[in-house]
């Protein structure tokens, strides 16, 4: 049972409209499916809502599967989706296979970039204008899922983000009905609060010789860091 005070701090919270910054221990926090069973259990039923989490990998790690499985579960549901695609490389037929449904999706290109060979200057920019997409997204409202994809985008190019960045998105987001997601090789939002889900693959073969030994794909396997305030 609440004690008179804390009933007389909420009171003055929503009076000030600052209720939603309250961590409410007595309410269950909304969630919504990752799109994967598996890792809806692991998260205590899927994607925090109202706030930021991450998705990281290597390479074929599975994190662009995972994030189809996450856009094509909310376009199920009916709702609208955005995808703030730092460096262009989003694939809408692999979206489409995925479940994803195109028409309730807003595709938010950036510059198609090879890192490799690309300006350091051109992917700080890219990433620069991605974030604040990613920002005026969260913002407007109105998303189901709002996901920000900088996979391939190297740690030294994310790091030269203020660190302030990541307590901006998730104050942004805070109290709103929309999933954010930062896509992405590392960590980065570890001031905010949500979920880190870091995937990795190790590799599954066939056969009971040397000769007959074939490649049948990967094993995933998901880290889970539940973040609270």
């Amino acid at each position: 049972m609440k004690s008179a005070a804390i009933n007389r701090l909420e009171s003055l919270l929503q009076a000030s409209k600052l209720d939603r910054t309250l961590a409410r221990t007595d309410e269950p926090w909304p969630v919504v499916s990752t799109g994967v069973p598996k890792l809806d259990t692991a998260l205590g039923g899927g994607w925090r809502v109202g706030e930021i989490s991450e998705l990281t990998g290597a390479r074929s790690s599975g994190r662009t599967t995972l994030l189809m499985a996450t856009l094509a579960a909310a376009t199920a549901r009916g709702e609208i989706v955005a995808l703030v695609d730092a460096l262009d490389r989003f694939d809408p037929g692999v979206a489409a296979a995925a479940g994803v449904d195109l028409d309730r999706v807003l595709w938010v290109r950036g510059a198609t970039l090879t890192v490799e060979r690309a300006r350091p200057a051109m992917v700080e920019q890219s990433v620069l204008r991605a974030v604040r997409a990613f920002d005026l997204i969260i913002r407007a409202g109105g998303f189901g899922v709002v996901a920000l994809d900088l996979a391939g985008v190297s740690a030294r190019v994310v790091q030269l983000l203020p660190f302030t960045t990541w307590m901006r998105l998730a104050h942004a987001n805070e109290g709103r009905q929309t999933v954010g997601v930062i896509v992405g090789d590392i960590a980065v939002g570890r001031s905010a609060r949500g979920v880190s889900v870091h995937l990795r693959a190790s590799t599954q073969w066939i056969g009971s010789s040397p000769q007959s030994r074939r490649f049948n794909g990967f094993n995933w396997v998901s880290d889970v860091l539940l973040r609270r305030s």
